[in-house]
């Protein structure tokens, strides 16, 4: 080595093995920030889809600049390229305490990403109320963000079905209703809906609803087994023939 610095980054992906003394001591020789170094090899990590090395890249960077923000939201993303957004989320709550000014100006929209993948996270694992938390969270910073529809009403569902089940069909109602209106609800939130009504005693309600979901979904066969218990529930000695006094015309 002597009368030559040896070449700081080769640019190859091969260098992304390389060890951390040998990095150092490269940057070292060429007068270089071992921070910077360790910075670039998080970047090539992340392009050539190794995020766990990034993440080692960044964590490394860290310990030369604890609270930078470039090294904060590198770790970030590399937790949520290994689809880890929960991860990313206590990276970024660093970030926003670190520089609150980069935190909104360069990253939101990964932290955005990272909220939006935390809940399908927490719904994948039956923790429905916090999924809704971190969803309402998202509609707050960014209502038209890609795929929350669809989720949102996954979410409302099954918290809707959780409450349900708790013992608190009027929270549970609240959340069916919402998932209804949604365009992406399908037959589920209106059975879910039907279903509270009818064990909270209010049986016409839930008749009319169904009536119109066999509109909706005729090919439900769950739509009609729910009509079919509804109606006996109202009428336990059988449907009234049509005309008969509160007959109302015969079966919805």
């Amino acid at each position: 080595m002597a009368g030559s610095h040896p070449p700081l980054l080769l640019a190859r992906i091969g260098c992304l093995r390389v060890g951390l003394a040998a990095v150092v001591l490269a940057a070292a020789c060429a007068g270089v920030d071992p921070y910077d170094v360790e910075l670039e090899r998080g970047e090539v990590a992340l392009r050539v889809g190794e995020p766990e090395d990034a993440a080692d890249a960044y964590r490394r960077a860290l310990a030369y600049r604890r609270d930078d923000p470039e090294g904060l939201h590198g770790l970030a993303r590399s937790h949520v390229a290994q689809g880890d957004g929960e991860s990313a989320l206590g990276v970024f709550a660093r970030l926003e305490r670190a520089d609150r000014d980069y935190f909104r100006e360069q990253a939101s929209a990964d932290y955005h990403f990272a909220i939006y993948q935390a809940a399908k996270s927490r719904l994948r694992r039956g923790d429905s109320a916090r999924a809704l938390d971190l969803l309402r969270r998202l509609e707050r910073l960014e209502p038209e963000h890609s795929g929350v529809e669809a989720l949102r009403t996954q979410v409302l569902i099954a918290e809707g079905g959780r409450l349900q089940v708790a013992g608190r069909p009027r929270e549970a109602e609240v959340l069916f209703r919402e998932a209804v209106g949604s365009d992406a609800a399908g037959a589920d939130a209106t059975l879910g809906l039907a279903e509270t009504l009818m064990e909270s005693g209010r049986v016409n309600t839930a008749i009319s609803i169904l009536s119109d979901a066999l509109l909706r979904h005729p090919e439900d066969r769950r739509v009609q087994a729910l009509m079919d218990r509804a109606l006996e529930i109202r009428y336990p000695d059988g449907l009234p023939r049509s005309g008969s006094p509160g007959s109302g015309g015969g079966r919805p």
